[in-house]
């Protein structure tokens, strides 16, 4: 298995590589403070084939510079101060993958209440700044897990 610890490695990483570190890497500590995200690989499942998620996901998370505020549990978009999608993170067994892993769920969020019934994330700490998410919707496998992400802690 490749180093999962490398942020080049995994931004250089095939959907193959990255479903095996997902997988097979072992979860590190919880994260904290804030960290910058970078969208990886679309999935090929059919819910990842939509083109609603495409043009949604593509806009927030392939065209805009957004991260994850691990202290105040928020998502941010453009700037870290600009935090929306509070979520309640739990450890636990992923909902896409054979794998233990953090679940991220938007239930408390201030989000309209159809948007955060809609949101699931799952983000495996690789080290303490290095982690590889699984991003989508509140759906199983193959409708809810579309794209990989990268969040790096500089």
């Amino acid at each position: 298995m490749i180093d999962p610890r490398s942020s080049s490695v995994l931004s250089a990483a095939s959907v193959g590589e990255l479903e095996q570190i997902y997988r097979e890497a072992p979860m590190a500590r919880p994260p904290v403070g804030w960290f910058r995200g970078k969208f990886l690989r679309w999935l090929p499942t059919p819910g990842a084939r939509r083109l609603s998620v495409r043009l949604a996901d593509g806009l927030l998370f392939q065209t805009l510079p957004f991260g994850v505020d691990f202290d105040r549990r928020l998502w941010w978009f453009v700037r870290p101060p600009l935090g929306v999608g509070r979520f309640e993170v739990s450890a636990g067994p992923s909902r896409w993958r054979d794998t233990e892993t953090l679940r991220l769920r938007y239930h408390s969020s201030r989000l309209p209440r159809p948007v955060r019934a809609l949101l699931y994330d799952e983000v495996k700490p690789l080290s303490d700044h290095v982690c590889l998410g699984l991003g989508g919707l509140d759906a199983g496998p193959g409708e809810g897990d579309h794209f990989y992400f990268l969040l790096t802690r500089d």
